[in-house]
């Protein structure tokens, strides 16, 4: 079947290709792959018109997926149909909570690129240049996200577990040992939460950025006080569990 991309989209990539020529490209991506479905906006569903792309995070070249999705709900851009990023969606329209962030639940938190899908109209295919100040358009900042949660730091496929765990485990292992940066910063913010909600020890030096057993277990304790119907994960903080654990 013959396909092609919404001509909106390709302007809103070639923008940010001119803009920043040395980007990541690794998690870009237009048509869908075998995990997505006939009625994804990544296939060709639309008169076989690809209404969805996304673009990879990339903040080191200044490709920062927060501050664009951020910039897109401010524009209000008529073409918008939703954008994802970070375990949010932003979805505009009338019966999905219009222009707001809202916790995704799908299963892939969209944290190493932003997806956008436009809308099943003629105006998909509208090429006018997209207005946001990260590409030089207006200059005016755009709101301030309503209050959610900050920024999952791991990669996808990734967790916050057991130090002596698999090499997807993070528990507070120094970068010259594989560990992300400021890991035992992350792990001890899990530990000081768990400790003022009631699910950890409380005595001093506990939380020292060392996912250990006594971390595991308070973790499963939290768990299982808000989250009774999960069945597996136990003691582990995903990006679904971060986003309800680690709060403003």
């Amino acid at each position: 079947m013959a396909w092609r991309v919404a001509r909106s989209l390709l302007t809103l990539r070639d923008q940010f290709n001119a803009k920043f020529p040395g980007r990541n490209k690794a998690s870009d991506g237009t048509i869908g792959d075998e995990n997505h479905d006939a009625t994804s906006d990544h296939s060709p569903w639309y008169g076989g018109i690809v209404t969805a792309i996304d673009i990879t995070h990339d903040p080191a070249s200044g490709v920062d997926i927060d501050r664009i999705t951020d910039e897109l709900q401010a524009s209000k851009d008529a073409r918008i149909k939703y954008v994802i990023a970070n375990g949010l969606i932003m979805d505009t329209r009338p019966q999905f909570n219009p222009w707001q962030w809202v916790r995704y639940s799908g299963s892939n938190p969209h944290t190493s690129h932003f997806h956008l899908s436009v809308v099943a109209s003629p105006l998909c295919d509208d090429p006018r240049q997209w207005d946001l100040p990260i590409l030089g358009g207006a200059s005016t900042p755009p709101p301030s996200r309503p209050p959610t949660k900050p920024r999952f730091p791991l990669p996808e496929g990734h967790y916050f577990g057991l130090i002596t765990g698999p090499n997807e485990s993070h528990g507070g292992a120094p970068e010259s040992m594989g560990g992300i940066p400021n890991e035992q910063y992350y792990v001890r913010l899990i530990q000081q939460v768990l400790q003022r909600l009631g699910f950890a020890p409380n005595y001093p030096g506990w939380a020292d950025g060392i996912y250990e057993q006594e971390t595991k277990d308070s973790v499963a304790a939290w768990q299982r006080a808000h989250r009774p119907n999960q069945t597996t994960r136990w003691g582990e903080v995903w990006w679904d569990d971060w986003a309800d654990l680690i709060r403003p």
